[in-house]
């Protein structure tokens, strides 16, 4: 993993982004943050300003990519929430916090996990991947604000901001899904010890708050849901999310 940017004085917030995206798109929010935090915005491997360090398929290898980070807050939005958690688990003294912003323990739907996404889902973003990685994206960029009031601002934003960096390739992309797909962390959530806050937005089409909450439940963290928000709550939400923040630490 890379630190693409620092901004702040203070407590160390490490942020990771999701599937397909880069940092870049946490940096208007990152600037509000900065005024209580020491913000430290990352790339994940294949991903963005670090696309060409190869992305991981196995947990392990990308927690041991992620030791040199500094020992602070993270927080991880969809599928860098996966990671973060799992770095919680794996590496407790590194996470002091945990903020989970639109992100569970496991994404897709299985007997034990109801409220997951269908596979299926995932299975065609494989399919697309092999035809086209930038209509793929635009797909999932789609799908992130689906269902907000200014959809169309709020995608056009997105947009802006993925594609002002180098895009992630096939392989990091396919990488991407595979953990999506594979990874159940939620059996773990009663030994998550690391504080945690659970962050979802009422109109996520891909994270169901129902997903957000259980995760809350199972790891006796706490929850708060954004009315009005989708998957991507941080756009126009950012001062509703840092109070919640704020006041859970």
């Amino acid at each position: 993993m890379k630190i693409v940017a620092t901004l702040g004085n203070g407590p160390v917030l490490n942020m990771l982004h999701g599937w397909g995206m880069n940092a870049h798109l946490f940096d208007d929010w990152a600037q509000q943050l900065a005024v209580y935090f020491q913000v430290n915005l990352i790339d994940l491997p294949g991903h963005g300003l670090n696309h060409q360090q190869p992305l991981p398929t196995d947990l392990s290898e990308i927690s041991n990519l992620a030791a040199d980070l500094p020992s602070g807050i993270w927080l991880g939005w969809s599928m860098g929430g996966l990671l973060a958690l799992s770095q919680s688990l794996k590496k407790p003294e590194q996470v002091k916090a945990l903020v989970m912003l639109c992100a569970t323990p496991c994404f897709v739907s299985r007997p034990h996990w109801p409220h997951g996404t269908a596979a299926t889902l995932l299975q065609q973003f494989g399919k697309e991947l092999e035809q086209d990685v930038r209509k793929t994206i635009d797909t999932f960029l789609a799908l992130e604000v689906m269902g907000t009031k200014d959809e169309r601002l709020q995608l056009r934003e997105l947009k802006t901001k993925v594609y002002e960096r180098p895009l992630p390739d096939a392989k990091a992309l396919a990488h991407g899904l595979q953990l999506l797909s594979s990874t159940d962390l939620s059996s773990q959530l009663k030994k998550l010890h690391t504080p945690s806050l659970w962050l979802s937005g009422r109109r996520d089409r891909l994270v169901l708050p129902a997903a957000v909450e259980q995760a809350a439940e199972l790891s006796g963290g706490e929850c708060h849901m954004v009315r009005g928000a989708s998957h991507a709550p941080f756009l126009h939400h950012g001062d509703e999310l840092i109070d919640r923040i704020m006041e859970f630490l």
